[in-house]
């Protein structure tokens, strides 16, 4: 008898600092990817397809049951720009997901980064999100600096964008989408994050640690071929 060996998409990742490649892994197409990829094939379900790239702080080695990242902190952003071969270099029956960590990712700062993973979006969750963090809940009759970062009571990222003392009672009615702004006595906090993570996840990988601390330099690709 011939037994029948299954395969799995698989893929590559990436990641570049000024334009020098730091690391370069083959990931591991997760089971929840391969029901995504069956789902999307037969156009049943929405938001299977890849929207997102989540950056993890676990170094736990993936498996196939694995449904998110191994450990918080994590961050999630949208992907970029998307190839679909053969065109741009990427070879037919294949798919390039660009992905990068900017200035403006303010919740993934501070971040020690040990793993990657590649996301659909069936809860429409509003990205960037951001799951744990080691930036403090918010306190009353507190001087912010612009730039400080808080948890909200929603557990969500606020970061202050005018520099002031907040309220001496409770919290305020916090802004609940991402970009609009809560003013808390003289402080001005923006939404920058939202604590929750989207799914399935399609794909995992563990890679070189490495710490994000606000520069936006780091760019990457996440090829998947069928």
């Amino acid at each position: 008898m011939r037994m029948r060996t299954e395969r799995r998409p698989s893929g590559t990742v990436r990641l570049y600092r000024a334009g020098r490649l730091i690391f370069e892994r083959r990931n591991l197409v997760v089971n929840a990817g391969l029901t995504a990829l069956a789902s999307l094939l037969g156009g049943v379900t929405t938001g299977e397809f890849v929207a997102a790239v989540g950056f993890g702080s676990g170094n736990t080695a993936p498996q196939v049951t694995d449904t998110g990242l191994s450990a918080t902190p994590a961050y999630y952003n949208a992907v970029g720009t998307v190839t679909v071969g053969p065109n741009g270099g990427v070879a037919a029956g294949s798919v390039q997901f660009v992905y990068q960590l900017q200035t403006t990712d303010y919740a993934a700062n501070p971040l020690t980064i040990q793993e990657l993973g590649l996301f659909g979006n069936t809860g429409a969750v509003n990205l960037p999100a951001a799951v744990g963090t080691s930036n403090p809940v918010w306190a009353a009759s507190t001087a912010y600096s612009v730039g400080n970062l808080i948890v909200d009571s929603n557990g969500n990222i606020q970061r202050c964008t005018t520099a002031g003392t907040s309220g001496s009672g409770s919290h305020p009615a916090w802004a609940t989408t991402i970009g609009a702004t809560t003013t808390d006595n003289t402080v001005v906090w923006t939404l920058v994050a939202k604590g929750v993570a989207p799914t399935p996840m399609i794909a995992h990988v563990v890679v070189p640690a490495f710490p994000y601390t606000g520069g936006g330099n780091f760019s990457g690709t996440w090829t998947i071929s069928m």
